[in-house]
Parts: C-alpha cells; sequence; structure tokens
C-alpha cells in the first residue's frame, strides 16, 4: 500500500492558510493569504474576528471554503482592547479545504496554535487522486503529520465506520517475477 498523507496535508494547509489571517507567529507559507467572506466582524473587546457567508481563504494553489470562519485571539497582557496572536481558528458549515492534489470536506474544523491540532468532524471525506477515506472526526497533529480518523459506529456491518479504499500504483507492472540475469 503506497504511503498516504491527505489528513496531514489536510492540516496544513488549514493550519497555514489560518495562520496568517489570524496573524499567528508563523505560517507555512509567506504567500499572500486572501479572504473573501459575506460579512466581517471584528470584536476588538473579545479578541474574536468572525467571517460569515460563503467565507472563502485562498493562499498559492490552497483553498478553504466554510459558512463561518471564527479566529480567537489572546489579549495583550495589560492593554485595553489590544489584540496578540490567534490562539484558535474554527471554521463551520460545509467545510471544505482543497489543496494542489488533495481535497478534504467535513461539517467543522477547529484549528488550536498552541498545540498545532486540528480536528475535523461531521462526515469527513478525504480525497487524494482516487484514493478516498471517510469518518466522523480527523484530528492531526501538523507539527509531527500524526493523524487518527475515527467513527462513532462500532462493530462490523454497522454503517458509518471508517471507511478508505486506496488505489494501487498504475505504474507498476503486474506480478510478474524479474528476468533472470543472464551472462555470457
Amino acid at each position: 500500500m503506497k504511503r498516504w498523507t491527505a489528513a496531514a496535508t489536510t492540516a496544513l494547509i488549514l493550519a497555514g492558510m489560518v495562520g496568517g489571517v489570524a496573524h499567528a507567529r508563523q505560517s507555512a507559507s509567506s504567500a499572500p493569504i486572501d479572504v473573501a467572506a459575506d460579512n466581517q466582524e471584528t470584536i476588538n473587546s473579545k479578541c474574536i474576528t468572525i467571517f460569515s457567508g460563503n467565507v472563502e481563504i485562498l493562499q498559492n494553489r490552497s483553498r478553504m471554503r466554510a459558512d463561518k470562519v471564527t479566529v480567537y485571539s489572546a489579549k495583550k497582557p495589560g492593554a485595553d482592547n489590544q489584540c496578540a496572536d490567534a490562539q484558535r481558528m474554527e471554521a463551520e458549515g460545509s467545510v471544505y479545504i482543497v489543496s494542489q492534489n488533495q481535497q478534504a470536506r467535513g461539517d467543522r474544523a477547529v484549528y488550536t496554535f498552541n498545540n498545532s491540532i486540528a480536528v475535523v468532524t461531521g462526515d469527513v471525506v478525504l480525497v487524494k487522486g482516487k484514493d478516498v477515506a471517510r469518518g466522523d472526526r480527523l484530528t492531526v497533529n501538523t507539527k509531527t503529520n500524526d493523524a487518527k480518523l475515527e467513527s462513532t459506529a462500532k462493530g462490523r456491518g454497522t454503517q458509518r465506520r471508517v471507511r478508505a479504499v486506496f488505489y494501487q500504483n498504475e505504474d507498476k507492472t503486474t506480478g510478474a517475477p524479474a528476468a533472470a540475469d543472464q551472462r555470457p
């Protein structure tokens, strides 16, 4: 089975793109981030920025769409209504994340900056080429690329268990044995 990294890449896209939007300390890419939404609301007293209505975030060849994206930042100590770096980002409603060759979707995504953990929940679908994986909850550590896909359904024969379909590399030859070395 070939190595499949859609989960890790999805979380990196999510982390990199929202890192720039939220002015995080470090972004996965230094490319500009383009955010489009029907509405933007900034609540400085709570250090919250809310993008709502057909939200689309673009960076390089990566894209994230959601109905609503909320960025929670830390308050600067001793400063009234001044916000520091982002702590958490939440995307809600038809979350769709696309990179150059991978896609993921779910109902909700949360990225926590201090521990580099991304969690996508609700009818999670990951696609890379022809390969597809489904589950209810995807958790990815974006620093280590450790990923876990889970389902609330348990037991053989139950619906909505974690399921993945991997296609073999089409470039490889069939199972024919290698030719013997024939030297004169």
